[in-house]
C-alpha cells in the first residue's frame, strides 16, 4: 500500500480531480436511480382462481379443487401443492423451489391447465404470481356526496382514468369498484304460475326481441347486398311491452316459473274447421259470433322492470359515501417518487363533479421520502457527532474538515456503486446505507488519527500522510474486508429472507468498499493539503523525542492512555488477574444469555411506523353482502368518531386484494384507517379493536396497523389426515386448549363455523314418474335461483344497458322452494326432500391431505415466548388416530429468520477467520479477533433488556454490525502489537499497542454510539420501527460500551495466553527507556509476569504523576 498511497500523494490533483468526478456522477446517478418501497422481489408461488358459481366448499373441492391438484401435481420443482375450496370459489397455491424460474413455473402451469378438464359452467382459471411491483403505487378514493355512484363510476372512467394513464413510470390505471346501471326485471313467480308461463318462455321472448345478426345477401340489379336483420329494445316502456306470448290461451297447461313449456302451447285450429264429432248427415246450425281472442300476455304483467344500480365489485365506501379506487400500478423499472409527483400534477389539473370527492389513499413514494429523509438526517447527525468527537479528540478544526469531507464523498461513491449494480433506492437499500454511514466514519477516523499523531511527533503533513496511511492500511483493508464478510452472507445465503435482504446486504458491501477506497486514497491527499505541521504535540518527555517516531515508545502516550496504561499493566503482571478479567467477561456473557432467553421478548420484525391501520370483520357465514353492510356502518361510525383517525374505508364482497384477485366471501369486510399522526396508531389500533369486540364479538375480527414488514403477531396450528370425523375431533381439541392461553385472542378454527346451506335430494323414481330427472330438477333450479344477463337495452345487443332477469327473490326463498312448481301439478317437494343443513366454510388440502387450520392472535409482546408454550401446549393433547399436527405462524417465521440469520452469521464468522489468517499469516491469532465478538452480545442483549426492546430481525442486523466494529477494532490492536514486537517483551507490546490504539478505538465508538442515540431515544424520525429501528439502535449502542471496554483488556490477555509458548522467538535485550536510560527498573516478562519491581509500571506512574 505504500506504493499506491505514495503515487496518490505525488498526483493530489488527479485525485482530487477523481474524488470530484466520482461524487459528480454519484449525484447524477442518485437522481437516476428508481425508487420504490419494497425491492422487486418475487415470491416463487404461482396463484389459481377458478370460481364455480353456486357451488358450495364440499363441491368445489370435489369438482374443481381436486381435478386441478391431481393434474398439476408433478410439475417441474413443484414443492407443494394447497388448495383452498370455498363457497364458489377453488384457490391453488404452487410453492416451487425458491431457485427456479417463476416465468417458467408460470408456462408450465398454464400448459398443464388447458390439460386439467373441468365440469362446465365452472370459469377459466386466472393464474397469477405475487410480486411487490403488482401492488399499487397509488390509490386515490372517489367519493360520491351525492350518492351517485353510477355518475362517479363514469367519472372515474371517463375522466380521471384516462388523464393518469400514461403517467411517468406508470404501468396500468385500474379502476375498483364502483357501480353501473342495469335494466332490472324481476319475474313475479304467482303470476307466472297464473298465466301458464315458464321462465324459458320469457327468456326466449327477450332474446328473440333484441337481435342484430346478418341474414345473408340480396340482389340488387348487378349488385350483390348484405341483409342485416336487428331489432333492438329501446325503452323500459319497450320492455313492459314486449310480448312473451300471444294469447294466454296458448299458455293452457303451462309448468310455472321452475317448468317447462307445457302442451297446451299449441294454437287452437281455426273456427271455421269441421268438428269431428259433428255427424256429417246433419246441417250445420248457424255458427256464432267468434268469440274476442284473449290478450296477449306482455312482461310488465308478469315482472316488474325498473332501472337498477350494480355494484361493480362489492361494496364500497369511504368516511360513509359510497365510493371506489382509482390504483395506479408501477412499471417494474418505474420510478415511485416520479410516478408519485406526476399523477399528483395530474389529478390537481382535474375539473370533476362537485358532488365527487377525490382523496388519495395510498402513496408508496410518501415512505420513500420519509426513509430518504430519514437517512439525510440521520446522516447529518451522525456527521456531525463524528466531526464533533473528532475535535473533541484532537482539538483540531482542520482534522474535522477531513472528515467532513470524506463522508460525502464516500456516500456518493456508494450511490454510484448501487446503481452500476442495478438496485433500485428502496427501505432495504437506505437502511444499508444508514447503517453504513457509521463504519464509513470509523475508516476515516483510524486513517485520520493515525496520520495526525504522526504529525504530532513532528513529522510533515506529507510524511505525516504517507506513513499514517500505510501504517493501518493492512489493519484498514482486512477489518473492511471483515465487516463486509459480516454482511455479505445475508443476503447470500439462502431462503426468502436472504433474498429480500439481498440490496441490504450489497447495499452495505459496495459502501464499505467505497469508505474503503477514500480512507486510503482520498483522506491522505487532504491530510496533506489541510492539516498544518503546527498540529498540537504531545508533551515529550525529558530525554527528548523518540529516536523512532513511527514506532512511538510507551513514554509518548495520549492522554487517553494515560488511566488505562495502568490497569491493563496491573492485569498482565499475574496470571490470576487475567484469568480474572476473562471469567467475569464470561460469566457476565452467560447471565447475559440466560436473561435473554428467559425475559427479552422475542418477535419476526419490529413494525414500522405507519399511518395506516387495516382489518377484517366476519360475520356468520351465509351473511348477504346487504346484511353485511349495514352491521359494519355501527364500526364505520366509531371509528370516524375517533378524534386520530382521518378516513375510514370499508369493502364488502370485493374480489379485489391490493392489486390481486381473490374470492369472495359476503359475510366479509375488509377496511383500512388512515391516522393523523403515526405515534398514535398503535393506541388507536386497541381503542378499535375493544369497539369491534363489542360489536361483533371476540375472535369474529382482526386489526393491526399496517407495516411492510412480514406478519408479527399470528399463531396457527394445522392438523391434517383423511378422516373428517378425526379432524373435527382434533381441532375442537386444540382450539378448546388454545382458549385457555391468555396470551392468544381469537382463536378460530376452519371447523368452527360452517355455511348454512338448503340440500335438494331427489328421488330419481318420483322424478320419473313425473317426466322429470334430477338433472332437469337441477337446471329448473338454476334457472330461478341465480339471475341472468339476457342483453342489452338501446342497441341491437353489442352495447347500451344490461339487462338481468331474476325471479323474485321472495319467491324462491328458504322456506317456500318446496312448494315451487316444476309442471302441471308438480312441485318440488313431490320429486325431493328439502332440508336444512350446514357444511364447512372452506376445504383445505395441502398435497391431497385435507388440512385444517386453528389459527389465533398473540397478544404478548414476546411472540416466540408465546407462540413456543402455545405449541407446548397442543403438543401435549392426545389426539385421534391419523391426525397429525404441525404450528406455524410467527413462530415458523421467527425460527426460520433465526435460523437463517444464525446460518449468515456462521458464514460470515468462517470468511472473517479465513481474511484473519490471510491477515496475519497464523491460525491462531485470529482466535484472538474472534474472541473479542462474545463481549458484544454482553452489553447489546443487556441493553435490549434494560430498554424493554424485542429481540428480532433488526436486534440481529444490530449484532451483526456491532461484531464487524469490534473486529476491526480488534485488527487494529493486535496489528499495531505484531508491527512493533521486535525489540520489546511481548507485554510492553502490548501495553504500547493499547496506549496508541486506544484514542482510535474510542473515537471510532464514541462516534458511533453518540451518532446512534436520536435513534435510540425513538427522535429519529416519526413513528420510527423498520429496520433502522430503536431495538438496533440500543444493541450496537450497548454492544460497543461492553466490546470497547472489555475488549482493550481481554484481546491482549488472550495474545498473551496464545502467544506464550512462541514469544522467546520475538525477544531482544530489554528495552531502555528514554526516562530511564540506565535500565535499571526490571520489566515484565514475555507472558506479562513481573520478575521483580514492574519497569513498566512504575515508569508510566511516574511519568502519570509528573505531568
Amino acid at each position: 500500500m505504500h506504493s499506491i498511497v505514495s503515487w496518490c500523494l505525488n498526483n493530489r490533483p488527479v485525485v482530487v480531480l477523481f474524488s470530484l468526478v466520482l461524487m459528480g456522477a454519484g449525484v447524477f446517478s442518485t437522481f437516476k436511480l428508481n425508487q420504490e418501497l419494497l425491492p422487486s422481489v418475487e415470491f416463487p408461488s404461482v396463484f389459481i382462481l377458478v370460481q364455480d358459481p353456486g357451488a358450495g366448499p364440499e363441491q368445489v373441492d370435489r369438482d374443481v379443487s381436486r381435478p386441478l391438484s391431481d393434474g398439476l401435481t408433478g410439475l417441474p420443482r413443484l414443492k407443494h401443492v394447497q388448495t383452498v375450496a370455498s363457497q364458489g370459489f377453488s384457490t391453488v397455491i404452487l410453492t416451487f423451489d425458491l431457485d427456479s424460474s417463476l416465468k417458467e413455473d408460470q408456462d408450465n402451469t398454464n400448459q398443464r391447465l388447458n390439460q386439467v378438464q373441468l365440469p362446465s359452467g365452472v370459469g377459466k382459471p386466472l393464474v397469477q404470481t405475487f410480486s411487490f411491483n403488482a401492488i399499487p403505487s397509488m390509490t386515490y378514493t372517489l367519493a360520491a356526496k351525492d350518492g351517485d355512484l353510477v355518475r362517479a363510476t363514469r367519472e372515474a372512467n371517463d375522466v380521471i382514468a384516462p388523464a393518469l394513464t400514461g403517467a411517468t413510470g406508470s404501468a396500468q390505471v385500474k379502476v375498483s369498484g364502483g357501480a353501473t346501471e342495469r335494466v332490472l326485471i324481476t319475474l313475479d313467480g304467482a303470476k307466472l304460475a297464473d298465466k301458464g308461463l315458464s321462465l324459458q318462455q320469457v327468456q326466449q321472448a327477450l332474446s328473440g326481441a333484441n337481435v342484430d345478426l346478418p341474414a345473408g345477401t340480396t340482389l340488387d340489379a348487378d349488385k350483390t347486398l348484405p341483409v342485416q336483420a336487428s331489432s333492438s329494445l329501446r325503452t323500459i316502456d319497450d320492455l313492459k311491452n314486449l310480448v312473451v306470448v300471444a294469447s294466454a290461451a296458448q299458455t293452457a297447461g303451462g309448468q310455472g316459473a321452475a317448468g317447462q313449456p307445457g302442451a297446451g302451447q299449441a294454437a287452437a285450429p281455426p273456427a271455421s274447421s269441421p268438428s269431428p264429432s259433428r255427424p256429417t248427415a246433419a246441417r250445420p246450425s248457424p255458427s256464432p259470433a267468434p268469440a274476442a281472442p284473449p290478450p296477449a300476455v306482455r312482461l310488465g304483467d308478469v315482472a316488474k322492470v325498473e332501472m337498477d344500480n350494480q355494484q361493480a365489485n362489492g361494496i364500497s365506501r369511504t368516511n360513509g359515501l359510497a365510493s371506489l379506487q382509482i390504483q395506479v400500478i408501477r412499471a417494474s423499472n418505474g420510478n415511485a417518487v416520479t410516478l408519485s409527483d406526476d399523477v399528483r400534477q395530474r389529478v390537481a389539473k382535474l375539473k370533476l363533479d362537485s358532488h365527487d370527492d377525490l382523496q388519495l389513499s395510498t402513496d408508496s413514494a410518501v415512505d420513500i421520502k420519509a426513509s430518504l429523509n430519514d437517512l439525510v438526517h440521520e446522516g447529518l447527525i451522525g456527521a456531525g457527532l463524528a466531526i464533533l468527537v473528532i475535535f473533541l479528540f484532537l482539538g483540531s478544526l482542520r482534522a474535522t474538515l477531513v472528515t467532513a469531507v470524506s463522508l460525502p464523498t464516500s456516500v456518493l461513491v456508494a450511490l454510484l456503486g448501487t446503481s452500476i449494480g442495478g438496485f433500485s433506492l428502496n427501505v432495504l437499500t437506505l437502511a444499508g446505507l444508514t447503517i453504513a454511514v457509521g463504519r464509513i466514519v470509523d475508516d476515516a477516523i483510524v486513517v485520520l488519527e493515525n496520520s495526525y499523531r504522526h504529525l504530532q511527533q513532528g513529522e510533515s503533513p506529507r510524511d505525516a500522510a504517507l506513513h499514517g496511511a500505510t501504517e493501518v492500511s493492512s489493519a484498514v483493508i482486512s477489518s473492511t474486508l471483515t465487516s463486509v464478510a459480516v454482511f455479505l452472507p445475508i443476503g447470500v445465503v439462502g431462503g426468502i429472507i436472504s433474498r429480500f435482504f439481498l440490496p441490504f446486504s450489497v447495499t452495505v458491501t459496495i459502501s464499505l468498499l467505497a469508505s474503503l477506497l477514500v480512507a486510503l486514497t482520498l483522506i491522505p491527499v487532504l491530510v496533506s493539503f489541510i492539516l498544518s505541521a503546527k498540529a498540537r504535540r504531545e508533551p515529550v518527555p525529558a530525554g527528548g523525542r523518540p529516536a523512532n517516531a513511527r514506532a512511538a515508545a510507551p513514554e509518548h502516550v495520549s492522554r487517553l492512555a494515560r488511566p488505562y496504561i495502568p490497569v491493563l499493566t496491573w492485569v498482565l503482571r499475574r496470571f490470576y488477574r487475567k484469568s480474572l478479567v476473562v471469567g467475569v467477561a464470561a460469566l457476565a456473557l452467560a447471565g447475559v444469555l440466560a436473561l435473554t432467553y428467559l425475559a427479552v421478548p422475542k418477535n419476526f420484525f419490529d413494525l414500522g411506523g405507519s399511518a395506516y391501520i387495516s382489518g377484517n370483520i366476519s360475520l356468520p357465514p351465509g351473511t348477504t353482502s346487504s346484511a353485511t353492510s349495514d352491521r359494519v356502518k355501527a364500526f364505520e361510525a366509531a371509528a370516524q368518531s375517533d378524534p386520530d383517525v382521518k378516513t375510514v374505508e370499508v369493502t364488502i364482497a370485493s374480489s379485489d386484494f391490493g392489486g390481486y384477485t381473490g374470492s369472495v366471501s359476503e359475510n366479509d369486510a375488509r377496511f383500512n384507517l388512515i391516522v393523523k399522526n403515526k405515534k398514535s396508531a398503535d393506541q388507536v389500533r386497541q381503542r378499535l379493536q375493544t369497539k369491534l369486540d363489542e360489536l361483533y364479538g371476540k375472535g369474529n375480527n382482526t386489526i393491526g396497523v399496517q407495516s411492510f414488514g412480514p406478519p408479527s403477531s399470528a399463531f396457527s396450528v394445522s392438523l391434517s389426515g383423511r378422516d373428517p370425523n378425526a379432524l373435527r375431533a382434533a381441532s375442537d381439541q386444540v382450539a378448546a386448549k388454545l382458549s385457555q392461553n391468555s396470551d392468544l385472542a381469537n382463536v378460530k378454527s376452519d371447523l368452527a363455523v360452517r355455511q348454512p346451506e338448503t340440500l335438494v335430494s331427489v328421488d330419481p323414481n318420483k322424478a320419473a314418474e313425473r317426466g322429470l330427472t334430477p338433472g332437469t330438477v337441477a337446471f329448473a333450479l338454476a334457472g330461478v335461483l341465480n339471475p341472468k344477463d339476457v342483453g342489452t337495452l338501446g342497441t341491437g345487443g353489442t352495447g347500451g344497458t344490461p339487462i338481468t332477469l331474476r325471479v323474485d327473490p321472495s319467491y324462491v326463498a328458504a322456506g317456500k322452494l318446496a312448494d315451487l312448481p316444476l309442471g302441471p301439478g308438480t312441485t318440488l317437494k313431490d320429486v325431493a326432500t328439502v332440508t336444512r343443513t350446514d357444511a364447512p366454510t372452506t376445504v383445505t388440502r395441502v398435497d391431497g391431505t385435507q388440512q385444517v387450520t386453528v389459527n389465533a392472535d398473540v397478544l404478548a409482546a414476546d411472540t416466540q415466548g408465546a407462540s413456543t408454550k402455545a405449541t407446548q401446549s397442543v403438543q401435549s393433547l392426545q389426539l385421534p388416530a391419523g391426525v397429525s399436527i404441525s404450528t406455524g405462524g410467527t413462530q415458523n417465521d421467527i425460527n426460520d429468520s433465526f435460523q437463517q440469520m444464525f446460518i449468515a452469521i456462521g458464514v460470515a464468522i468462517a470468511i472473517v477467520f479465513i481474511i484473519l489468517v490471510t491477515f496475519f499469516r497464523s491460525v491462531a491469532t485470529p482466535f484472538v479477533i474472534l474472541g473479542a465478538m462474545p463481549l458484544a452480545l454482553i452489553g447489546g442483549l443487556l441493553a435490549l433488556y434494560v430498554t424493554r426492546q424485542n429481540l428480532g430481525l433488526p436486534a440481529l442486523l444490530g449484532v451483526l454490525m456491532v461484531f464487524g466494529i469490534v473486529v476491526s477494532n480488534a485488527i487494529l490492536l493486535i496489528d499495531f502489537v505484531e508491527r512493533n514486537r521486535a525489540g520489546r517483551s511481548l507485554a510492553e507490546a502490548l501495553v504500547l499497542a493499547g496506549s496508541v490504539r486506544i484514542r482510535p478505538i474510542l473515537m471510532t465508538a464514541v462516534a458511533t454510539i453518540v451518532a446512534l442515540v436520536p435513534v435510540a431515544t425513538g427522535f429519529a424520525s416519526e413513528g420510527g420501527g423498520g429496520l433502522i429501528s430503536q431495538s438496533l439502535a440500543v444493541v450496537v449502542e450497548g454492544g460497543l460500551i461492553s466490546s470497547t471496554a472489555l475488549t482493550l483488556l481481554v484481546v491482549p490477555i488472550l495474545y498473551s495466553w496464545i502467544k506464550r509458548r512462541g514469544h522467546h522467538r520475538y525477544e531482544t535485550a530489554p528495552s531502555v527507556s528514554v526516562a530511564d536510560p540506565r535500565g535499571l527498573r526490571p520489566s515484565l516478562d514475555g507472558n506479562g509476569h513481573g520478575n521483580g519491581n514492574g519497569r513498566v509500571w512504575e515508569h508510566f506512574r511516574e511519568e502519570t504523576l509528573k505531568r
